[in-house]
């Protein structure tokens, strides 16, 4: 049994602040990375008691959220950039889970919340349906036949994810009370309810199918600033919508997926 995991930073219990925490140089961001690693490594022990042979830890955050130096031992771990444009999704892996999530831009209770950029994208529509990350990995994940069967972040992340997969197995670390405020578990309680799910998920992995959207397929992305909405307008695939707005369309997923990623 092969699994893959994409791990974020901003789902971390005690990870509540992007200018302290979050970006790189911020004066708390490798003990940020550190906890983050050891969630990352109680998921890892949970499937690996549970079965699994491999797993891949796939280190989502965008300057890099893990230590490489602690990652559990039996584990691989892809960082980096620039990396494969599916995450290694187009491998068989037998299932995906999602660490360290955080919810879409502009959810109320979201501990920091954002989409894909903290600081420049306001919000994205599929298919007219308001999106983020974790539904985007969903859909990338079930498209190549591959089901999501755990989530880990703040109540809000989860809460998004059962949107998309109503029976994921979940492990809720921290409960937001603004986007840069949360009430966290401690650490080892965190780590100890992350190793538990893991382990629940994988046992439990037959009984979940993946997530594939089907027929034609549309892609919005709402940028804050017309100057980040025009570098992307530039491109060939783009459509401006407005002037801070670009729309990308294809006949399925996957061909959206890679005229915005390509």
């Amino acid at each position: 049994m092969k699994i893959a995991i994409i791990t974020d930073l901003e789902g971390t219990a005690g990870v509540v602040d992007f200018e302290s925490q979050t970006y790189p140089g911020a004066r708390y961001f490798e003990q940020a990375k550190l906890l983050a690693t050891e969630e990352v490594n109680a998921a890892c022990a949970g499937a690996f008691q549970a079965g699994a042979e491999k797993v891949l830890v796939i280190d989502g955050h965008g300057p890099g959220g893990l230590l490489p130096e602690k990652i559990h031992e039996k584990a691989l771990l892809l960082h980096g950039r620039p990396v494969s444009r599916f995450w290694f999704m187009d491998e068989p892996w037998d299932a995906l889970f999602l660490l360290g999530h955080h919810a879409m831009n502009g959810t109320e209770k979201g501990n920091l919340n954002h989409t894909y950029s903290s600081k420049t994208v306001v919000n994205m529509w599929l298919n007219e349906k308001k999106i983020g990350e974790i539904g985007i990995n969903i859909y990338l994940a079930g498209w190549f036949g591959i089901p999501t069967i755990l989530v880990t972040g703040d109540e809000a992340a989860c809460q998004e994810a059962k949107q998309y997969v109503p029976e994921i197995e979940q492990a809720v670390v921290k409960w937001g009370v603004n986007r840069t405020c949360a009430i966290s578990l401690s650490h080892k309680a965190a780590c100890e309810l992350i190793r538990k799910a893991a382990n629940r998920a994988v046992k439990n992995i037959k009984k979940y199918q993946p997530v594939k959207m089907k027929g034609k397929c549309s892609l919005v992305i709402e940028f804050l600033s017309s100057a980040d909405a025009f570098v992307w307008q530039q491109r060939r695939e783009a459509e401006k919508v407005n002037p801070t707005t670009v729309r990308f369309t294809g006949e399925n997923f996957l061909e959206v997926f890679e005229k915005w990623r390509g």
